[in-house]
């Protein structure tokens, strides 16, 4: 059998069709398991998963009470604290669970702004506020889940 340059074999087309199969067979499978666990060939929900239009928009921040008594918020970036907002999130509860963790963002702070007033207080707080059709209404309610004072 002859062939000319730019075709291909059975043999070529058969192993790029059973590789693109088991491509979409991943990423479905991703997909429709609803795991992050094979990203980038499954699902990256916090990307893909739109809002309702009447829910509650939730986000966590941090709040400190420095020595002078001033309340302040605390960026969540890796540049701030060292770490990032979603790197935060992802162990909420393991900070509610031992709010001492909230000493090491503060020490981490103190280390990358050696001149920055020191915190006496760090709090995880969430906000969340009621949405209807795709409006904010109501006030913002403010929880404080968890708490580390300085020694």
């Amino acid at each position: 059998m002859s062939t000319t340059p730019g075709d291909l074999s059975r043999r070529s087309v058969a192993w790029r069709v059973a590789a693109l199969g088991a491509g979409v067979v991943v990423l479905l499978g991703g997909q429709l398991a609803d795991t992050n666990d094979w990203f980038p060939l499954g699902s990256l929900s916090q990307y893909a998963t739109p809002r309702p239009a009447d829910g509650s928009v939730v986000s966590t921040s941090l709040e400190g009470t420095t020595v002078d008594g001033r309340t302040v918020q605390v960026p969540l970036s890796p540049a701030a604290v060292g770490l990032s907002r979603a790197e935060l999130e992802s162990q909420g509860q393991r900070i509610i669970a031992d709010p001492a963790l909230l000493g090491d963002i503060a020490r981490s702070r103190a280390a990358l702004h050696p001149g920055a007033i020191r915190l006496r207080q760090l709090r995880l707080v969430r906000s969340e506020q009621q949405m209807r059709d795709a409006r904010l209404v109501g006030p913002t309610e403010v929880r404080v889940l968890a708490t580390w004072n300085a020694a």
